[in-house]
């Protein structure tokens, strides 16, 4: 990264799934700053739930070709899109074998930037995912719909028990601590879909300087039967659920626990969110009015 900042990059174009994308972003945040070029995702991974966020629906060969094209002809233009920058604390890595807390590792800090953060629910689902041998959209889907299936049994199955255990956590939103000590659904992001359609955090991306928070304490039952609205885009309804734009959140555990952002998995106990730096996302189209083509350097 710092070799390609020497050589005055435009714009970066990662191809991989979604935790190689945040690993990327990462590192280029550490090298340039807020000063990032121009990102061109190509959704390399077997969900690519971050990239088609972004509107990198096409093969990266097939996508890549075309944007050349494009940049070549200066038929093109560059979305703003705002990231979230995390801050974790008493980190340990996270056993797929055990679905737990690594107990070998010494805690430590870190920091990275993407744009979907999750705990409780998402990180669990995740994890299931990561630990199944077969992976890609037809084991996700699978795995969403026994989820589904699970949380509509009387009281609940084994899946969506464990899936749905209430999360003991402080939470605290742009300075206020939040009332509720225990949530089943914790999400922070800035772009819509979660994935495979399930647009949970309704308004994320519609505020520059903002995510959009979702910290639910639902039923199992109460979160199952509004997959319709999820799919929709649609809030969620009934409490106890807080649903906020919020610049600042930090949440406290009482011991390490999943987390993922993007599709990268790690245990924490303590995770401190922030609005990142902005992203221009360079897409196909013609350039805005007042915005003169240029020479990039890729």
């Amino acid at each position: 990264m710092r070799a390609l900042a020497d050589r005055g990059i435009d714009i970066l174009a990662p191809c991989g799934g979604d935790g190689t994308l945040t690993a990327t972003l990462t590192a280029a945040y550490r090298v340039f700053g807020t000063q990032l070029p121009s990102w061109l995702p190509l959704a390399g991974g077997t969900m690519n739930t971050i990239a088609r966020n972004l509107g990198a629906q096409a093969q990266p060969a097939k996508r890549l070709a075309q944007m050349c094209r494009s940049l070549a002809r200066g038929e093109w233009h560059a979305q703003p899109q705002a990231t979230i920058l995390v801050h974790s604390d008493g980190e340990v890595p996270l056993n797929l074998a055990t679905l737990r807390p690594s107990d070998k590792a010494r805690p430590a800090r870190s920091e990275r930037i993407g744009f979907l953060c999750s705990a409780a629910m998402g990180a669990r689902f995740l994890a299931a995912y990561s630990a199944s041998p077969h992976r890609g959209l037809l084991s996700a889907s699978l795995l969403a719909m026994r989820t589904i299936a699970s949380s509509l049994i009387p009281g609940g199955g084994p899946l969506a028990r464990w899936l749905f255990t209430p999360l003991a956590a402080q939470l605290c939103v742009d300075g206020a601590v939040q009332p509720d000590p225990t949530y089943r659904l914790l999400i922070a992001s800035t772009v819509p879909d979660v994935g495979l359609g399930m647009r949970v955090p309704w308004q994320a991306g519609s505020v520059s300087d903002r995510f959009h928070l979702i910290a639910s304490s639902l039923s199992t039952v109460k979160n199952a039967i509004q997959v319709p609205r999820m799919l929709r885009g649609l809030p969620l309804c009934g409490q106890p659920h807080l649903d906020v734009l919020a610049k600042q959140t930090s949440l406290v555990f009482t011991q390490p626990e999943p987390i993922v952002l993007d599709g990268e998995l790690f245990c924490a106990q303590r995770l401190d969110l922030h609005i990142g730096p902005t992203l221009r996302v360079i897409s196909p189209g013609v350039a805005p009015q007042g915005i003169e083509p240029r020479t990039l350097r890729v």
